[in-house]
Formats: C-alpha cells, sequence, structure tokens
C-alpha cells in the first residue's frame, strides 16, 4: 500500500495547501486596522490582530483618529474568534501582546478604552473556541486617558511569572504601575509617579523593556522628561531605582540587542548598555 502524502498525487494536496494559508494570511492583513500589526506566538493563540476601524473615539494618542472595534484570535487549530466592543469602547493600541501567565494561561494583552472611563489592560483568551476576557486592570476612570503596556515577569521574586507592568497616563503624570495577575482581575500591586514610555502622537511603543534576571525581573524605561533611564526594581514593597544613566537628549526609542540594549536619542546619538 503506498503511503499517504507520497509520490506526485500529493503535488494538487499540497498546492492546494499553500493557496490556502497564501489566502488566509492575505485575509487577515486585508482586515487589519491600519496601522497596527499582526501578532504571531507559540501557544494555543497562533495569531492575534486588530480588526474593524472606527473613529468613535477621537483620542490620537497613537497619532491619528482610528482606533479598532475588534480583537481578533486564531487557534492553533485554525479556529478564528472575535471580540467585539460595545459602541462606547475601542481598542487603543497598535498589536495584540501574546503572553503567557501561569494563573491565566496563553492571552492577548490589549489596551482598550472606554468613552467616559479611559483605558484599562486587559487579558483575552480562547476557551472552547471562543474569546473571553480572562483579567483586567480597573480603567484609569476618565474618558482620553491612556496607558502603555510594558509586559509581564516576575518582578516580586517569588520564581512565577505572575505579574504586569504598564505605565497609567505616561503624558501626563506618568504612574509605572505593576499588578498581580489573577483569574478575573489585576489588582495594583505598586506604583510610582514621574516615568513615561511612550511619546503622545507617536504610533509605537517604545520605550520600555524588561530585564530578566536570575532572582526577580526588573524594568528599563526613561523618566517622563525622557533625561534619565533608570532600571527599577521592585523590593521590600516598593519601586526603587537601582541605576541611573543620564542623557546626552531626550529618549525616543529603546530596543533590546541580545543581553543588552540599545537606546537612540533625539539628538541622533545612540547609547549602548546591559541592564
Amino acid at each position: 500500500m503506498r503511503k499517504m502524502g507520497s509520490g506526485r498525487n500529493t503535488a494538487p494536496f499540497l498546492f492546494a495547501l499553500l493557496l490556502f494559508c497564501a489566502m488566509s494570511v492575505k485575509a487577515q492583513q486585508a482586515d487589519l486596522v491600519p496601522g497596527t500589526a499582526l501578532a504571531t506566538g507559540q501557544g494555543s493563540i497562533a495569531r492575534a490582530w486588530f480588526a474593524d476601524p472606527t473613529t468613535r473615539y477621537p483620542h490620537g494618542a497613537l497619532g491619528d483618529d482610528i482606533e479598532a472595534g475588534t480583537l481578533v484570535l486564531q487557534g492553533r487549530d485554525g479556529g478564528i474568534a472575535r471580540i467585539v466592543l460595545p459602541e462606547n469602547r475601542v481598542f487603543e493600541d497598535v498589536f495584540p501582546r501574546l503572553v503567557s501567565a501561569p494563573v491565566v494561561g496563553d492571552v492577548a494583552m490589549v489596551v482598550e478604552s472606554d468613552r467616559k472611563m479611559g483605558a484599562r489592560l486587559s487579558l483575552y483568551g480562547l476557551s472552547d473556541g471562543q474569546g473571553r476576557l480572562l483579567a483586567a486592570t480597573p480603567y484609569i476612570g476618565t474618558g482620553n486617558r491612556w496607558l502603555a503596556p510594558i509586559g509581564i515577569g516576575d518582578f516580586d521574586g517569588d520564581g512565577v511569572v505572575g505579574e504586569v507592568a504598564l505605565v497609567a497616563m505616561p503624558h501626563l503624570v506618568g504612574l509605572l504601575r505593576i499588578y498581580r495577575i489573577q483569574a478575573g482581575e489585576l489588582p495594583l500591586m505598586v506604583e510610582a509617579a514621574g516615568y513615561s514610555n511612550h511619546i503622545y502622537g507617536r504610533s509605537e511603543i517604545s520605550m520600555s523593556l524588561i530585564e530578566r534576571g536570575q532572582k526577580r525581573d526588573r524594568i528599563l524605561l526613561p523618566d517622563r522628561q525622557r533625561r534619565r533611564l533608570v532600571l527599577i526594581a521592585l523590593l521590600d514593597g516598593g519601586l526603587r531605582e537601582e541605576r541611573v544613566e543620564h542623557l546626552s537628549a531626550p529618549l525616543l526609542r529603546l530596543r533590546q540587542i541580545g543581553a543588552g540594549f540599545e537606546a537612540e536619542l533625539e539628538d541622533d546619538s545612540v547609547l549602548t548598555g546591559t541592564p
């Protein structure tokens, strides 16, 4: 008996499979909200993207008034789940971050904004093929108030990736906040004012990194004036500046380069180092 998939007869099947994959990618690209990016992951969520562009929330923190009304999650099995927000809310973000934490599993971490309550950080996952809100921070509390995600990590040093970091209102007071990841909620653990990881009107969120340590993870980001680059750790129940680098010009962009970082400044100079 000839094994299935051997010989020249597989050519039409392979061609059809490749054509289907190409059409699927094109469909996803056509569905993308302008100015956002498709995210790919290795967990149960294979791809995620923002769809259904809308101007119903004219804030402009990311450079224009176009936001997303829908988050699309594609499972590893190819199934599609669409999370469609009500008319008073949008996804005010540039791409979904596909991350994993023990308490909630594989999730898409996104910024979700309400017309009256402002932004919150939301974690959406897949359950029985359906998109579900698994946990979220409280809304900031006022419309047109935004937050910029940093990421998840083991910031308290207990050996578990169980916290999420962000900067609330990075253009105003710049509250660096760390929340504990729990099923159904993200309670606030600690915060400190005076930091930022975003420039108002820019379409990228690229001024903060997480340094993965042996005992605990730490956060690298600038102060609100973007003239100091600060390495911050959660120690003894508070946020402590462990190292400060004074910059010759305001920070424009921060990149991970292997185990180190590259900081691009507004005067076109570049600073490299390790956290």
